[in-house]
């Protein structure tokens, strides 16, 4: 290895910066860092949930991702084309090649709605910035109908973010007075409407007492776009005004392309707790693009940012310490303006979020400017 290790990351997302600013705060001279993202375009995706009812803008989610990252660091503007993990090169899509004696993939996930043959731009998403603001434009001119928000595959970022969709909805409405023209409808390919059981306990009982329709194993099967109806395997039919509904997520499509170990969709395979890409001592994955059985959320990769950090210092230093990630994921999961739950859990600890707070409301709030001053830098 060079007096200094390469050390190459693969997406400028929330994973990708935190890990980059955590390394350079523990390596200092020890290391070269480069990160590779066709964009650099940092978006802070918590904030779809506020465009939909109107209450934030493209314009305020986005900022420069080149500058949240260290200074030093060297920034790659350009797609992966594929990984040589023998090799150990990155090649882009522009003909670069980057060699690593460190990997850490961050290249999250992306819509497929193209894998459902049924999808066009009839059927609404917000899970892009362009996406959340047409929802709002179509939600603010309606006077009465039905709207239904419906998941179509799993796994997909954010496991809250539907049900909080159909629960700032009736909000919205509620406050335009006009609630009572409306029918809200809630689909679940699972038995309940949210994976987690103990918020469950409180979250669908909300949804109930606030008049929204939630539907159990709802499969999605079909969308007739043009009659307004949707169909689930099981047989139901659901006639709508409005659809928004969650695409399917898969990882990158290098992932495949090169070989690197996953699951179906792409995700990568890693150890729950080091964070290793399975059979590569040298190449860790974070965030969105694991196989892990928890949320693909902001806060998971930030949990799991340090953990990484560790171990590659380790590694550079010869240790054999080994640093152990838990699971530990947490976020605020809004039920109305004005009230938020906090969900905090690990592998093997369950949330117990208590009820919908004020004060959660209030961190949820602030929560934007914090993370782009403190923990996007790795600060915190």
């Amino acid at each position: 290895m060079a007096d200094k290790a390469k050390i190459v990351i693969i997406g400028a997302g929330t994973g990708g910066t935190i890990v980059a600013n955590k390394l350079n705060k523990k390596l200092k001279r020890k290391a070269e860092i480069t990160v590779i993202d066709p964009e650099f375009k940092h978006i802070y995706q918590p904030g779809y949930l506020f465009q939909i009812v109107g209450r934030e803008t493209e314009k305020g989610l986005i900022r420069d991702g080149t500058k949240l990252l260290p200074k030093k660091s060297k920034k790659v503007r350009a797609a992966v084309d594929r990984v040589d993990l023998e090799k150990q090169v990155v090649y882009t899509n522009d003909n670069q090649e980057i060699p690593y004696d460190y990997l850490i993939i961050a290249s999250g996930s992306r819509l497929v709605p193209q894998k459902l043959e049924w999808w066009n731009d009839k059927i609404h998403q917000f899970y892009t910035p362009q996406g959340a603001a047409k929802v709002y434009d179509h939600l603010k001119d309606m006077t009465e109908g039905t709207i239904v928000i419906s998941i179509a595959s799993m796994p997909y970022k954010c496991p809250p973010a539907p049900l909080e969709a159909a629960l700032l909805i009736d909000d919205y409405l509620r406050r335009k007075k006009i609630r009572d023209k409306f029918n809200i409808v809630f689909t679940s390919p699972i038995n309940r409407a949210f994976s987690i059981e103990t918020v469950n306990t409180i979250v669908q009982p909300l949804m109930e007492d606030r008049g929204i329709d939630v539907r159990t194993f709802f499969n999605v099967d079909e969308v007739d776009t043009e009659e307004k109806v949707l169909y689930s395997l099981e047989g139901e039919e659901i006639d709508y005004d409005m659809l928004i509904m969650i695409p399917p997520h898969e990882a990158q499509p290098f992932i495949e392309k090169s070989g690197i170990p996953h699951e179906e969709g792409g995700w990568v395979e890693v150890d729950r707790e080091t964070l290793k890409v399975k059979n590569y001592d040298n190449v860790y994955a974070i965030g969105d693009t694991t196989n892990l059985p928890i949320s693909k959320a902001g806060s998971t990769a930030h949990n799991q940012a340090p953990i990484i950090a560790k171990n590659i210092l380790a590694s550079i230093k010869n240790s054999n310490k080994v640093y152990k990630y838990d699971g530990h994921v947490q976020c605020f999961f809004i039920t109305e303006i004005g009230k938020s739950l906090f969900i905090d859990f690990n592998y093997t600890n369950p949330p117990y979020p208590g009820k919908p707070s004020r004060r959660y409301w209030w961190f949820k709030l602030a929560f934007k400017e914090l993370y782009y001053r403190f923990v996007a830098k790795g600060i915190v």
